[in-house]
């Protein structure tokens, strides 16, 4: 699914005007495709409280009101700040004073929020900037406070359209009806979390009229998913699946190294090599039996020495993928490592972690590599990368991920809540909407990076936005399987091969 900002929104309905749909229709659609999401989900003759700003949006909910009343329903209307200035909201306004729809001041507002059994939140639209002021909190207060099923219309009011913050004051709604298209309060967390179901509702601004606005962001389905990979021939050879080196881990973390090359290894790559210090053998070797092992020349805390690098670049030609940096630990031996890879690769090269902050110390390494770079930054990491505050990003992360894609001509795979995925050459993101908080733990980060790099060899079609995807599914099927305070990194591993049962199918194999 697209998901839009208000300028692309306002952008499209311009052209849907200048294509002959009236404002004034537009409104009535909007306003009738509401009705019918609301109608279907409540009881027959509810008592219904309409509260409606003087902009668009509330010409939307008079609409609604007028439509409700007709159904058979009792219909109260509260016009919050006086009769509407708008010629469109005007027009509706009157022909819901012809209705029997009685209208109330705001002050006896708070009485019939206690008494109806469903509220429609039409107050603020996608234009509404700022927070909720005056008697706006008390109300909306009032509202959250209700055992009324509350709709709110496009936006929950006091929320911002393009801000993914949580405000002080605004209604919390059992269901957002989202006109046109989602928009980023809808996607994002935390705003996202405080929407209600997410219905949408079309009115005729047809996908044409979005051309000439770039769209802002998309989010996936199972189904688009499904999509991306290959299927497998029922004739074939671990070389036909890809071949991917993995230099993770050192002494104080070979788990890192594990998580990664298992979730390479699970996620469908033909074959899997394992590159670390020499002083981990015991601990990896112990865990990895399937891999191929490569343990090269430590130095004294168990990282990579410079005696390294030499062995890493010497077959580096032959591998479809890199992943570089989990479990590393910031050495010189390491930054000497992770700079000779982006330097010599051909193949796609994934960077986490520790491989993350020593390009931090060098930003300017990108700009050799000869070969694709997907870089995968936590927000910490991500200020390192920038000099931006972890707040800054929190805020504002799509923004802050395609400036830096764009910047340094990689893939990054901004992860979070809602992890982002921008590319350098173009300005939709995607959002990812699944996964949970029990991924909030050490070794979650490793593990996408190996399936990353497994979907790479396997040239699965947008393999970060896949890998992304797949990785919240399994974490997903985790926490309904242990909690997501109980559940680790492995046990996500456990699931990855039960998650991708569900993109398999014998269809196309030969």
């Amino acid at each position: 699914m697209r998901v839009y900002k208000e300028e692309q929104i306002r952008k499209a309905e311009n052209k849907a005007f200048e294509a002959g749909i009236s404002f004034l229709r537009l409104m009535e659609n909007a306003g009738t495709a509401c009705f019918s999401k609301i109608n279907s989900r409540i009881r027959e003759e509810s008592s219904v409280l309409i509260l409606c700003g003087k902009g668009k949006n509330g010409g939307d909910g008079l609409v609604i009101a007028s439509k409700l009343c007709e159904a058979g329903h009792s219909v109260c209307v509260s016009m919050l700040f006086g009769e509407p200035v708008d010629d469109d909201c005007v027009h509706m306004y009157k022909l819901a004073k012809g209705k029997k729809i009685v209208f109330l001041p705001p002050e006896n507002v708070k009485k019939h929020i206690k008494e109806c059994d469903v509220i429609v939140d039409a107050v603020f639209g996608i234009g509404f900037k700022g927070t909720a002021k005056g008697f706006l909190p008390d109300i909306f207060d009032s509202v959250n406070k209700s055992s009324a099923t509350v709709f709110s219309i496009d936006i929950p009011s006091g929320l911002v359209c393009d801000s993914n913050s949580v405000p002080d004051s605004f209604i919390k709604p059992d269901y957002t009806i989202a006109i046109s298209g989602q928009k980023l309060c809808h996607t994002l967390k935390p705003a996202s979390l405080n929407c209600g179901k997410i219905l949408t509702a079309y009115i005729g601004v047809e996908r044409d009229y979005y051309k000439d606005c770039e769209y802002f962001g998309y989010t996936l389905s199972t189904t688009e998913v499904s999509k991306m990979f290959i299927p497998r021939k029922a004739v074939s050879n671990k070389g036909d699946y890809g071949k991917v080196l993995c230099i993770c881990g050192c002494k104080k973390y070979p788990g890192a190294a594990v998580l990664c090359v298992s979730g390479a290894l699970r996620s469908g790559a033909g074959l899997v090599f394992s590159a670390f210090p020499d002083a981990a053998y015991p601990s990896i070797s112990a865990k990895l039996t399937e891999s191929p092992l490569l343990p090269l020349p430590s130095d004294s805390q168990g990282c990579f020495s410079n005696g390294a690098v030499p062995e890493i670049l010497k077959d580096l030609d032959s591998f479809d993928a890199v992943v570089i940096g989990c479990g590393l630990s910031k050495t010189l031996g390491t930054r000497e490592t992770v700079e000779a890879v982006i330097k010599n690769a051909k193949c796609p090269v994934i960077i986490d972690a520790d491989g993350i902050n020593c390009v931090a110390e060098n930003i300017d390494i990108l700009k050799e590599a000869k070969c694709k770079i997907c870089m995968t930054p936590h927000p910490g990491e991500m200020a390192r990368l920038t000099a931006l505050s972890i707040d800054a990003i929190l805020k504002n992360p799509v923004e802050v991920a395609k400036a830096f894609a764009k910047k340094y001509s990689v893939t990054l795979v901004l992860k979070g809540a809602n992890t982002i995925v921008a590319h350098p050459d173009s300005d939709a993101v995607y959002i990812n909407e699944n996964g949970n908080s029990g991924l909030s733990k050490g070794g979650s980060g490793d593990l996408l990076a190996g399936i990353l790099a497994g979907f790479v060899a396997q040239r699965v079609r947008l393999p970060a936005e896949a890998a992304v995807f797949i990785h919240g599914m399994c974490a997903d099927a985790t926490a309904k399987r242990l909690s997501k305070r109980g559940m680790l990194p492995s046990d996500c591993l456990y699931d990855l091969p039960f998650v991708l049962s569900k993109f398999e199918t014998d269809k196309g194999d030969f």
